[in-house]
């Protein structure tokens, strides 16, 4: 299987007492104040299953009975699968991953600047996620999506596609209305099972298309990632508590309405959103108030064995790939592994989201592979305890360098990075002080050069093109796609060497 696992008990932030008040809190939010739901039949779903339905207001009251016995019943755990059956993904348990991280557009290393990625260059960001060894699953909406000359309608579906063609691995994907049923069309015709991240607008509402989305996925048993989104003082309380009450009470309605849609629902929360700047209240995705409240919530979803998706840590402030950029994304991530998340978006991501780079990818899965280095832990056994060793050896200055037991052990236990920089200070002088950058940017241009993913057969490829084909001609039919923008679509399909 593919993954890290956590070798001891996640960390509590919460007293037992505590964990109890802020569930009660959120039960008495959805019992006395409600969730709007902007949705016909997710309001006739949400009635039936005996919830107080407003259906002028909109508005679901939901008995703290029926959301209780809903969140009783959700699966510890769920499959997503790829093209490449050995990279299945079992989300939930002790087992974590990281996956792809995502943004919307390319970053320049050399200049800092944003600007719309190429279809080449949102190719070879999935291949290079192929090619890392802790990218467990690929993040295939979002991993750059201003895409040149690609009308908005079709990006979601481009992206897709293209993380098909580079790559084996399982595929976690967004919604969209006009995407929904050819991101279903296309995954079931390769055979493959992504998950979906849909949406809780804060405070506390379900719009129109997130309930479209959980009516289409609910029923195919794909993995339903619940979003809550607020912000502390501005879409949700200013305080850590009040927040975490609005996440986990939007939580338990999302939960409710997919349980009550599918009973074989199966489910994941991603808990996004977090603090502002107490000074500009611009968003800030990675402070120490933020990676609390996600370890506050990750408690909460292990009182119902609900598995975990974390995006505090997968991108921060800096603008630029320093030292700000390392500690926002390594404390971050590290928090919310310790505290239980088992899905991790990390490898990739800058600058609040705005900005995505293949060469930060690289920088950062040697952050991942250390993480899951250090929570593998130690074996505590005869042969590691090497007692007989030890006394055989005595107590004088000796060295284990050249015994058996530090042959059998002397890789097994240790990690090496990829490019980070971890051998004498000569060797570096000597070699002509290399930037990690650089050697980043380097390893970035071999996997481009020399790592060939999984191929797709003819039908496969067969399957995407067709898919495509039918999606664009929907949105051209459905007014989506003007003329000039089709024109700037056929050449950037061209210029990438795509049909």
């Amino acid at each position: 299987m593919t993954g890290f696992i956590r070798r001891f008990r996640p960390t509590d932030l919460l007293s037992r007492s505590e964990e109890d008040l802020i569930h009660g809190a959120a039960l008495e939010l959805l019992e006395r104040g409600g969730v709007h739901v902007r949705h016909s039949r997710g309001l006739e779903v949400l009635a039936e299953g005996g919830c107080r339905v407003d259906s002028d207001a909109q508005l679901v009251r939901i008995p703290s009975s029926v959301a209780e016995e809903c969140m009783r019943r959700i699966p510890s755990s769920y499959s997503l699968t790829g093209r490449d059956p050995a990279t299945a993904v079992r989300l939930g348990g002790s087992r974590y991953h990281f996956m792809q991280g995502m943004g919307m557009r390319y970053v320049d290393p050399d200049t800092w600047e944003l600007r719309p990625g190429t279809l080449k260059e949102v190719d070879e960001a999935y291949l290079v996620a192929d090619a890392l060894p802790n990218v467990h699953v690929l993040d295939s909406t979002q991993s750059i999506s201003d895409i040149v000359g690609v009308p908005p309608a079709m990006q979601h579906l481009e992206c897709v596609a293209s993380a098909y063609r580079m790559s084996g691995k399982p595929q976690h994907v967004g919604y969209l209305k006009h995407f929904d049923e050819f991101n279903v069309k296309m995954a079931q015709g390769l055979g493959v099972q992504p998950d979906v991240d849909i949406d809780i607008a804060p405070p506390l509402s379900l719009t129109e298309d997130a309930v479209d989305a959980m009516l289409i996925y609910a029923p195919l048993g794909w993995g339903l990632e619940a979003c809550p989104g607020g912000y502390a003082g501005a879409t949700a309380p200013a305080t850590i508590a009040g927040l975490v009450v609005q996440w986990w009470a939007a939580t338990i309605a999302f939960v409710t309405l997919a349980k009550l849609i599918d009973e074989r629902a199966a489910l994941s929360v991603e808990m996004a959103g977090g603090f502002l700047h107490p000074k500009w209240a611009s968003p800030i995705n990675a402070s120490p108030e933020s990676w609390y409240a996600e370890g506050m919530g990750n408690q909460l979803c292990r009182r119902y064995q609900l598995p975990i998706a974390a995006a505090q840590g997968f991108c921060g402030e800096s603008k630029m790939f320093d030292f700000q950029a390392a500690w926002e994304k390594a404390l971050g991530i590290l928090s919310s592994i310790m505290t239980g998340s088992h899905m991790n978006v990390f490898q990739g991501s800058f600058a609040t989201e705005l900005g995505y780079s293949a060469v930060l990818a690289v920088m950062d899965d040697d952050i991942a592979g250390a993480i899951g280095r250090y929570l593998l832990g130690a074996e505590i056994t005869e042969e590691s305890l090497a007692i007989d060793l030890q006394l055989a050896m005595g107590s004088e200055p000796t060295s284990f360098l050249n015994t058996p037991h530090t042959r059998e052990h002397w890789i097994r236990d240790r990690f090496l990075p990829s490019v980070a920089d971890i051998g004498p200070y000569e060797d570096w002088v000597a070699a002509g002080k290399p930037e990690l950058i650089d050697k980043a940017r380097a390893k970035v241009e071999q996997i481009v050069a020399e790592h060939r993913p999984k191929a797709l057969s003819a039908d496969e490829e067969g399957i995407i093109e067709d898919v495509l084909r039918e999606a664009r001609e929907h949105c051209r039919e459905q007014g989506l796609i003007s003329d000039s923008e089709w024109s700037a679509y056929q050449e950037a399909l061209e210029q990438a060497g795509r049909p």
